[in-house]
């Protein structure tokens, strides 16, 4: 018997028809579609016997259709579609749990959860009840992906990785035995023996290396951190290219923009970048120099330099009662 599958929307929200809405990864309508041999149509349907199915059955599988076609034998309609196989139509019910209004949306999306967890314990995973993994995700055996955290799309979290609460992780890469500490990556790579966070932010285009530290309020654009690298706290790096075990200390701001266009910076191995430096795009730092904290960099530095770029204190005795009166 054909078995056709219609676009219907029962409900809109958040201007998103019902069929729609992400349920981990997959939307209602992408589920029976991978799930049903069923012919996608939106035309007119022909004479005879047939099976149509609105898009509201997101856990509906080819076994339970089976059954259903078994039991009736005539011609039945539900609220999801109905079975023409000639004679007087009559009213059952449905043949699976059915998204058809705003509750069934959160039942099902809870159920979605479920199945996820079960989905990636089996491939030796761990996603905690009150986690969120799309479907669409691929854990290592091992990988942990706690409460409150949510990771997405095609996102690859590697062997012993490990996903806390409160981190979103969006068509990302993390490596083996790497931490996600409540941050958020999003089309970012992570690599092996990392830790990020807590309160990092990696945004599209940014790649760290191994046994890299990326600590808390650390912000990456578009920048490439090598391996070995630490950046503790506190930073952007912006438009850069680090190499192997670069220091980058806390308030250091890798200034990309200059109002009209953005700039590289590019930093050499073993270099080491003092708390509060700026660092003025397009700029370049060769291997093993030493920015000292405070420093405004705007030239270029061989390898080996030692770069001091602060302005001496002035002290005026008994003046501040000027400004505080």
């Amino acid at each position: 018997m054909k078995i056709y599958l219609l676009k219907r929307s029962y409900f809109t929200f958040r201007g998103k028809r019902s069929y729609e809405l992400d349920l981990l990864g997959k939307n209602c309508f992408e589920r029976m579609r991978g799930a049903l041999d069923a012919e996608v149509t939106e035309g007119a349907l022909p004479a005879g016997e047939k099976l149509v199915l609105y898009s509201a059955y997101p856990f509906l599988t080819a076994e339970e259709l089976t059954q259903f076609l078994a039991v009736h034998t005539g011609s039945v309609r539900f609220r999801g579609g109905y079975l023409e196989r000639g004679g007087t139509f009559r009213e059952c019910s449905d043949p699976s749990e059915g998204l058809f209004t705003l509750a069934d949306y959160a039942a099902c999306l809870a159920r979605a959860e479920r199945d996820s967890i079960r989905l990636h314990a089996e491939r030796g995973a761990l996603v905690e009840e009150g986690a969120r993994v799309d479907v669409t995700v691929r854990l290592g055996w091992g990988a942990a992906v706690r409460r409150g955290a949510v990771v997405t799309g095609n996102s690859v979290i590697g062997e012993d990785a490990e996903i806390t609460g409160g981190s979103v992780v969006a068509n990302s890469f993390v490596g083996a035995g790497s931490r996600i500490e409540s941050s958020i990556l999003t089309d970012a790579r992570v690599g092996k023996r990392c830790t990020v966070g807590p309160f990092a932010r990696l945004r599209p285009a940014s790649a760290v290396g191994d046994d890299c530290r990326i600590g808390d309020f650390v912000e990456l654009k578009n920048a490439r951190v090598g391996d070995g690298c630490k950046i503790a706290h506190l930073a952007y790096v912006g438009d850069a290219d680090l190499a192997e075990e670069v220091n980058v200390g806390c308030g250091v701001v890798f200034a990309n923009y200059d109002g009209k266009r953005k700039s590289r910076t590019r930093v050499g191995r073993g270099a080491f970048l003092g708390s509060n430096c700026n660092l003025i795009a397009p700029v370049n730092v060769g291997e093993r120099c030493y920015v000292a904290a405070g420093t405004t960099l705007t030239r270029d530095l061989a390898g080996g330099d030692f770069c001091i770029g602060r302005s001496r204190e002035t002290v005026k005795k008994d003046a501040s009662k000027k400004y505080l009166g």
